[in-house]
């Protein structure tokens, strides 16, 4: 279950809000009421893996109202809200609302760990003759990261994808997951873009919808909070 307790307050995003407001990337657990937002009639996509490869597929998702173990203080009181799909496979997350993905293999990129993005790194992304680097830049002091923020940069270009004044060091944001997921031929991301230990901020960046100039945008997003 995840606890809302902490803003968002020093972080800066270089995609605009609504994308989150008319799509969805979600995982299969429990998130307060009021976290995720699901237009009526909904599509899925679920992100499945099984050997090291993964698929999209047509996914029916359920969102049933349960008790929030955190926020409901009445007996019967339900407004926490559980995310889950029918069968034993279950997808890594279940994406909604975004147009040019389809279903059938995804080719998935290097590296596939989930990798905790600290100052000072330089991770180097592939998938097929798609490359580009993550760059981490900040300073340490203490347990603290200072002036934090994540450069993709690919073929001359730069792009920033999260900024951030100060964020602890127990709080780092982490690549998910990279690959192909829109077809084109190019990186694709899955990042959790926090500067909260307590919150995760899940976003999809496809480069099918990357304006002149860039290489990614944000396609969806969820903001949630932890226990």
């Amino acid at each position: 279950m995840k606890l809302k307790n902490a803003l968002i307050s020093s972080l800066v995003f270089w995609s605009c809000a609504t994308a989150a407001q008319a799509s969805n990337i979600l995982e299969l657990f429990e998130y307060h009421g009021d976290e995720v937002k699901i237009k009526p009639g909904q599509s899925w996509l679920g992100l499945y893996s099984s050997g090291g490869k993964y698929e999209l597929k047509p996914t029916k998702v359920a969102v049933t109202t349960v008790q929030d173990q955190i926020l409901d203080e009445e007996a019967g009181q339900k407004t926490g809200k559980k995310i889950s799909v029918p069968g034993k496979e279950k997808p890594i997350y279940v994406i909604g609302g975004v147009s040019g993905l389809k279903a059938g293999a995804v080719p998935a990129g290097v590296p596939l760990k989930k990798e905790f993005l600290d100052v000072g790194q330089k991770l180097n992304l592939k998938v097929g003759s798609s490359q580009a680097t993550l760059v981490i830049s900040g300073t340490k002091k203490g347990e603290y990261r200072n002036n934090y923020s994540i450069t993709l940069e690919s073929g001359g270009t730069k792009q920033l994808i999260m900024k951030a004044s100060q964020i602890g060091e127990d709080t780092t944001p982490k690549l998910l997951w990279c690959g192909d997921l829109d077809g084109d031929g190019k990186l694709d991301l899955i990042m959790d873009t926090t500067d909260n230990y307590n919150v995760s901020n899940v976003v999809l960046l496809l480069s099918s919808k990357a304006k002149p100039g860039k290489l990614v945008e944000q396609v969806a997003v969820q903001h949630s909070t932890g226990c």
